[in-house]
């Protein structure tokens, strides 16, 4: 009995065994089975123009010299504030006022030191003319007297030899003579000085004049001070201060007015360092506002700034769009940006859908006479489905190029005319995928 028993597990056993093979292979056949393909649309691999576009971020500002903060370097009150918010104004506009009783005041005070100033110039361009005359008469008379001495010494000097006068007479005229030659000399010392104190004294008075000329200019200048003028044609887009406040200047203007010329606007486009390398002045951009997701505005890169800008601990650089004056009149300042920038164009290249375009981890060798050569290494990672007809697709690797925002370069792998997937699912009844070598599907 206990042998007919172990007979009966040991079959038992045996049967289980070959159960739990059977299922065990039945369920790694169906693990490691790769389900065929089932195509649904298909395009053409055909030749076209492509970029490569790089979307970015970006925000709508003034140009430079396109806003202007209007402070003011005058202290004292406000007396009158003309500027509103969104009202226009023109280039020389008088849009406040500050109290300019103290300048005035100092101004009628310069004026007058200006006149008194002016007046000692002209006393000293009349007097002392006056006085040169007069002391160039007398030289010119005592030198008339020294000739009449000189000629009535010799006379006597000439009569004293021959002994017809006394040498007292001689005496006398000899020193008559020697007094008129002092008299010139002292007359001429005075014209001297008179020439010279004129001179010195005009110097004085006119560098006065020109002192207190500069002063009252300078009174001028800080009495324009508390007239805060627009500098630009523009609308006044801030105003910071009301009437009756007081402005106090320091070491910086206090800004009272902000005014803006609302159609000289440009575009800051933020290029993450990752791209930059494919951006260069010249290249076109394409962009939408929130405002207006319907319509597409679009520029040219005039500048890229060399100094990056870091944000949120990534490191961006600054393009600069211009935006032309009709497109800037339905901007408006601070608007965010959608951008797309047009790089890396070619004409004319093999161009597949980038809904073709698949990635594998490992590629199978193809065969059969219509099949393509499997690319090794990296360009294996990148595949097309080649359709062959309608029940059959080769696995392909391909080399691509540019990949823009609905094409993209291939560069290797296809031909021109060739039909590849862009839509595919798996199925589990098609038994012509050519993905395996064809032995597989025997």
């Amino acid at each position: 009995m206990a042998s007919g028993t172990r007979k009966y597990v040991k079959a038992a056993i045996a049967v289980l065994s070959i159960v739990a093979l059977a299922v065990g292979w039945y369920l790694y056949e169906r693990g490691h089975k790769q389900p065929p393909i089932k195509v649904l649309d298909t395009a053409k691999v055909q030749r076209a123009d492509i970029f490569s576009v790089v979307v970015e971020t970006g925000i709508v500002k003034p140009q430079v010299g396109a806003m202007m903060k209007i402070g003011a370097r005058a202290t004292g009150t406000i007396t009158h504030m003309y500027a509103r918010v969104g009202n226009p104004v023109k280039k020389g506009q008088l849009v406040a006022k500050i109290d300019d009783r103290e300048n005035l005041k100092d101004i009628e005070q310069l004026r007058a030191a200006l006149r008194k100033a002016r007046e000692g110039v002209a006393k000293i361009e009349n007097t002392y003319p006056i006085m040169i005359k007069e002391a160039e008469a007398d030289v010119a008379y005592r030198q008339a007297r020294l000739d009449l001495t000189r000629v009535e010494m010799d006379r006597q000097a000439e009569l004293s030899r021959q002994e017809f006068v006394s040498r007292s007479d001689y005496d006398k005229a000899r020193a008559d003579y020697l007094q008129a030659k002092a008299d010139l000399g002292k007359y001429d010392e005075t014209l001297r000085r008179t020439k010279e104190g004129f001179r010195a004294d005009l110097a004085v008075a006119r560098a006065d004049l020109a002192s207190a000329q500069s002063q009252l200019e300078l009174a001028v200048i800080r009495l324009s001070y508390t007239d805060i003028i627009s500098p630009i044609d523009g609308v006044v887009s801030d105003v910071t201060a009301q009437e009756g406040e007081t402005v106090v200047a320091g070491l910086q203007v206090a800004n009272l007015v902000t005014v803006i010329v609302p159609d000289r606007l440009e575009m800051w486009l933020y290029i993450d360092e990752t791209d930059v390398g494919r951006i260069t002045v010249g290249l076109e951009v394409d962009y939408t506002v929130d405002t207006y997701p319907e319509r597409t505005f679009k520029g040219v890169i005039d500048r890229i700034d060399p100094y990056p800008l870091v944000k949120d601990n990534i490191v961006y650089y600054q393009a600069i769009v211009n935006i032309p004056d009709e497109e800037a009149r339905v901007l408006r300042t601070e608007m965010t940006t959608h951008a797309r920038v047009m790089a890396d164009k070619k004409t004319n290249v093999l161009c597949v859908p980038n809904s073709a375009i698949k990635l594998s981890n490992s590629l199978p060798t193809v065969a059969g006479s219509n099949s393509l050569p499997t690319v090794s290494g990296e360009e294996g990672k990148e595949v097309v489905y080649r359709v062959i007809n309608e029940t059959t697709t080769v696995k392909t690797p391909v080399k691509t190029g540019i990949r823009g925002e609905d094409m993209t370069e291939i560069l290797s792998g296809l031909s021109e005319g060739d039909v590849v997937a862009t839509k595919i699912v798996t199925t589990t009844n098609s038994q012509n995928q050519k993905d395996q070598p064809p032995a597989a599907h025997k």
